[in-house]
């Protein structure tokens, strides 16, 4: 779609004055959209020991910063794939744009953890709906020839996000404060707002049935199985079985819907589940191993959180090198085998950080140097083994799923910490002397369990490879051809 709609933005305090077409500035919101997600997200890692010392959080409501962030991504972001259909693309992007600016502003100006944690509930639900929104964008007003490029761009701005984040926060703290890594982003959000709100289109994509009373359980269900596998008590073991009795009520529901919002044909693929699978485990070491990295250094090493933001950068700038590899590696070589060598690098890595507490500091630089470039290795031939392997009219599907798995992966790390740090912690504060050697002992068991999923995942991607031919789905294969940038066709 091309369109002569342009608009003018004017530069405060300058004479320049820049005339963007309506194509290029969709561009730019959504792109900066997706920066700031991956930012929001990720930054508050740094900041935990400044949060928990402002705000008074114990060790195990600390991990809630980023698990409640999480589980409210996960919980939202089927359901609304389908509400944002209904109700206009453009509106839904707004919508969350103002949404998620003034969840930052009740983060800044917190008075305690409770609202703390539940400006981030808001944040996970705001960032759920405007990533739901800005590929329908993508989608919608690029042309084939130009989809690849554009999602090549949106991609990359996500990288940009997670990089930054970390040296963000860090640069915000020993400048200033925590709260000012939050309030910088509000003129961007504003700024977005204001472009947005110039392009004089309504994007629309196909008008889906929305099916509430499976929305509602898939909500609840993973609200409850968060919640309760942060406690695992009592309550906490009745909050898991109620949610595995609502999963299988869910499955039973939506059976009989039309248009469910979880498509169960594709469970039916073992290879299809083994790629999640391990995307899932990928997610669920690289998550709980930041955390783990991060306050390790800050806490046990007493090292500033700028010098801590520079080392956790280690991992992602590898990442995005290794992932433009390992693309175009994937055209010569089955993608489970290298998606399994990669999973054995970043069990490597888990082991070494399993042994943190012994190593020099130059084997914990070597551990984040190899889980940066197992993952690099990792996420494109696996995403490209997923993806080709269902039907063309499945892929919004797929997609949403593995994304899916991927948070679960995220949540589920960060719920099983939050349990062993209660065993050994429970609810006294990090930071104290007597408490180190606590905390060591639970990191080393959260990386332990991470060996032992690291090494399933390998042996299944390797096991999929001697059981399974690869027999990827020829129209999906074509449909990724079309959309792909000219570098890629060449290949």
């Amino acid at each position: 779609m091309i369109y002569n709609i342009n608009y003018i933005i004017y530069i405060l305090g300058g004479d320049i004055i820049f005339k963007i077409s309506q194509k290029k500035s969709t561009l730019i919101v959504v792109a900066v959209s997706q920066l700031i997600i991956q930012l929001i997200a990720n930054m508050t890692v740094i900041a935990l020991p400044d949060i928990a010392a402002e705000l008074n959080f114990s060790a195990e409501a600390l991990l809630w910063v980023n698990i409640i962030y999480l589980m409210s991504f996960v919980a939202f972001s089927l359901p609304f794939a389908k509400v944002v259909s209904q109700y206009g693309v453009k509106k839904s992007t707004k919508v969350s744009l103002l949404l998620l600016f003034f969840s930052i502003l009740i983060s800044v100006f917190s008075i305690n953890d409770i609202m703390f944690l539940l400006s981030r509930l808001m944040q996970g639900f705001s960032a759920a709906v405007l990533a739901i929104s800005l590929y329908v964008i993508v989608v919608e007003e690029f042309e084939d020839s130009e989809l690849g490029s554009a999602l090549g761009l949106v991609s990359s701005a996500g990288y940009i996000g997670l990089l930054i984040a970390p040296v963000f926060m860090g640069l915000a703290i020993v400048a200033l404060d925590w709260k000012w890594a939050f309030l910088m982003v509000l003129p961007i959000i504003a700024i977005l707002l204001v472009i947005l709100n110039g392009i004089d289109y309504e994007w629309t994509s196909e008008k889906k049935h929305i099916d509430y009373k499976g929305s509602l359980i898939h909500i609840v269900v993973m609200c409850l199985f968060t919640y309760g596998m942060t406690l695992l008590d009592e309550f906490g073991i009745i909050f898991v079985v109620i949610s595995f009795i609502l999963f299988i009520i869910l499955v039973k529901v939506e059976k009989n819907v039309p248009e469910p919002i979880f498509n169960f044909k594709l469970l039916k693929d073992a290879r299809y589940m083994i790629g999640n699978y391990a995307a899932m485990i990928t997610y669920f070491t690289t998550t709980i191993s930041i955390v783990v990295l991060s306050l390790h250094l800050q806490y046990i090493l007493n090292i500033e959180a700028i010098f801590v933001s520079f080392i956790l950068l280690i991992a992602p700038i590898i990442m995005v090198g290794a992932s433009t590899f390992s693309g175009r590696l994937s055209n010569r070589i089955d993608s489970r085998l290298i998606s399994g060598v990669a999973m054995m690098l970043v069990c490597v890595s888990s082991i070494l950080f399993f042994l943190v507490d012994l190593i020099s500091f130059d084997l914990i630089l070597v551990a984040c140097a190899l889980q940066g470039i197992g993952n690099g290795l990792f996420s494109a031939p696996n995403n490209k083994y997923v993806l080709t392997l269902v039907d063309e009219e499945d892929l919004p599907d797929a997609s949403s799923v593995l994304s899916t798995s991927k948070e679960f992966g995220k949540i589920l790390s960060s719920g099983i910490f939050t349990v062993i740090l209660s065993i050994f912690i429970g609810n006294q504060q990090l930071g104290l002397d007597h408490i180190d050697h606590l905390f060591v002992q639970a990191s080393n068991l959260m990386m332990f369990i991470c060996i032992l999923l690291n090494l399933s995942a390998a042996i299944l991607l390797f096991y999929s490879k001697s059981r399974y031919e690869l027999a990827p789905n020829e129209n999906t294969v074509r449909f990724f051809k079309r959309i792909a940038p000219e570098w890629v066709k060449k290949e």
